[in-house]
């Protein structure tokens, strides 16, 4: 059986694995010279390699970590002890431990009290279906109380959506704290956060060399132009140099608005449903320093008039030789699609950025700055709405042997590549066995 993977992101590719894994003869398109999409790699200095955006592995992600071990890279894996604080009132507190939450000088002892309880009475809710139902904002008021909202939860709420805070649902906020609280060892109860060796560079190499051997063909810097529906339930691609590919079946990784803009004869009720969904943008400033600037890899922003939705420092959590002993600053700023700053130019939000950098670590000098390197990304995180379940689109589409999975279809959880190799999956077992029971695939 031919079949297509549209889009070479880690859907596309971990799609793409599974299927030439059931023996499915596979060919994937990707626009970009290199594929990984939000999981590539840059150089941020000659010779040294990392992620372009940040990521971690926790020991919860049973989906990541099994891919992991598939790909021969499980031996790589490293988790560290992390910690993560917070920019309060102008001053930096830790809130790792037990001792430091009860320390939080922020809060008062019933506010701790009250938060704890209430992330505590959240991690134990498993069906979180009727908090699709609530906004976020309202169902945490409800939980934690107003003083807490504000103090807390409406800052990292906005860290996670900008201004599009106030859309996103309860039970996306629920998935927050839950992978949250996934960050814990059981027996310690650490924060430990985990990394592959080499980052997503070595697990996009070992992906692209594994495929490569189960001959699947990757067109790189091609990206498909139109979907069309062929004769005999074929479904034909032309790509950007005009050639025509006839397949079996057909896979679109790529987000919704892209899929509905290379298929001109899409149903206007499908279209309508898929356009429903927003996508965040993002700019993400990316800094190599001579010296690490705090001892968090998370800094949560609760004061407000930062130009970026949070800090990471990522040198508290890669291998020291990873860049040569440097220090890797990761600034996120997060948009709605309508938000005229991620049109600014790249010297603007570079000067912006590092005036919130000083704000918090006033000692911060540019003289330290070895790289910078500016970011954007139109679709990252689709915003989770109020019943948010019931606009997304099934992995079939109305056209036979036409499919599509994505990143719209994470219900009640964060955007992670977890939730990705466990969609990838369930799509690839279903182009590849149509027969087998999916009922309980999206």
């Amino acid at each position: 059986m031919k079949v297509a993977v549209i889009g070479g992101g880690m859907m596309g590719l971990a799609s793409a694995f599974y299927l030439s894994q059931q023996k499915c003869e596979v060919t994937l398109f990707e626009k970009e010279q290199e594929v990984g999409g939000l999981s590539k790699a840059e150089e941020f200095i000659p010779g040294h390699r990392w992620d372009r955006y940040y990521h971690v592995i926790l020991s919860t992600d049973s989906e990541l970590l099994s891919f992991i071990d598939e790909i021969g890279l499980s031996l790589d894996v490293h988790f560290t002890e992390t910690k993560t604080g917070f920019f309060t009132n102008g001053e930096l507190h830790s809130m790792s431990t037990t001792l430091e939450f009860i320390q939080f000088k922020p809060l008062s002892l019933w506010q701790k009290f009250r938060l704890g309880a209430g992330i505590l009475y959240a991690s134990r809710i498993h069906d979180s279906s009727r908090l699709e139902k609530l906004y976020a904002k309202n169902w945490l008021i409800t939980v934690f109380g107003r003083r807490i909202y504000e103090k807390i939860w409406d800052p990292l709420l906005r860290s996670k959506f900008g201004d599009a805070k106030d859309q996103a649902s309860g039970s996306f906020i629920w998935s927050c704290i839950t992978r949250y609280y996934g960050t814990r060892e059981k027996s310690s109860k650490k924060e430990m956060m985990g990394v592959v060796k080499g980052g997503y560079y070595s697990i996009l190499n070992r992906i692209k060399s594994q495929l490569i051997e189960r001959g699947v063909k990757i067109h790189r810097s091609n990206c498909i132009r139109k979907i069309v529906a062929g004769e005999n339930k074929q479904i034909t691609l032309i790509d950007a140099h005009g050639d025509t590919h006839h397949f079996d079946k057909v896979l679109s990784a790529v987000p919704s608005p892209e899929f509905i803009s290379i298929w001109p004869d899409i149903p206007d009720d499908y279209r309508e449903m898929l356009s429903s969904v927003d996508y965040l943008r993002l700019i993400c400033v990316n800094l190599v320093l001579k010296k690490s600037l705090s001892p968090y890899y998370v800094t949560n922003l609760t004061d407000p008039g930062f130009p970026f939705t949070g800090f990471i420092d990522a040198t508290n959590i890669i291998p020291t030789e990873t860049l040569n002993g440097n220090a890797l600053i990761y600034l996120p700023r997060y948009l709605p699609p309508d938000d005229p700053y991620y049109h600014r130019s790249d010297a603007e939000v570079l000067a912006d950025f590092l005036t919130g950098v000083r704000r918090i670590f006033p000692t911060f000098s540019e003289s330290d700055i070895l790289s910078s390197s500016i970011h954007r990304e139109q679709y990252v995180q689709p915003i989770q709405k109020i019943n948010y379940s019931k606009s997304i689109p099934s992995i079939t589409t109305p056209i036979d042997n036409l499919f599509i999975v994505n990143t719209t279809m994470i219900v009640n959880s964060t955007l992670n590549n977890n939730q990705v190799i466990m969609l990838a999956r369930k799509a690839s077992d279903l182009i590849a066995n149509p027969k087998r029971d999916n009922s309980c695939l999206p």
